[in-house]
């Protein structure tokens, strides 16, 4: 894979300032810790440049909320509760050889695109946008799943 541009390094630390996430001189800074929570990679250098894209596309969706007045809110206690209960009715209806945790973590990264590991955090720097956003993908999911289980039900009937 190929590394990352200048350009895209430069814009990451562009909108990164404009976020406030840069503290100049700390390789700790809430842009760092932004990055390795998506690609597990410490240093803005390290990341290839799907990554970095991935990085950028985010970092603009924190950008379009703070342009909007909009306070960019982390995912609420309420949010995460209500998207383990779903995952648990999708794991009744679906079962499957994955975990709930390990499954969702398949889920949010086929659905919001974020690299996120069952060993950390998953939610960590979610913001309340994405924490909807993987709730409307859940119900999708969970519908699916009825339907294909009350298809098998009538199924069975015919036989």
């Amino acid at each position: 894979m190929a590394a990352a541009t200048k350009k895209q390094i430069q814009l990451i630390y562009v909108i990164g300032s404009k976020c406030g996430l840069v503290d100049p001189g700390n390789r700790e800074d809430d842009l760092h810790n932004f990055v390795f929570q998506l690609t597990h990679k410490t240093s803005v250098k390290e990341l290839t440049e799907q990554q970095a894209a991935a990085v950028i596309r985010q970092l603009r969706e924190n950008e379009k909320s703070i342009a909007d007045d909009e306070p960019v809110a982390f995912i609420s206690a309420a949010q995460i509760k209500k998207i383990f209960g779903m995952m648990y009715e999708l794991a009744k209806l679906s079962p499957s050889e994955a975990t709930v945790k390990l499954r969702l973590c398949g889920i949010i990264q086929k659905e919001l695109k974020l690299k996120v590991s069952p060993e950390r955090d998953i939610f960590n720097g979610f913001s309340e946008r994405q924490g909807a956003a993987l709730i409307e993908a859940l119900k999708r999911y969970l519908r699916s799943a009825k339907r294909k289980g009350a298809n098998d039900g009538h199924q069975q009937l015919e036989r």
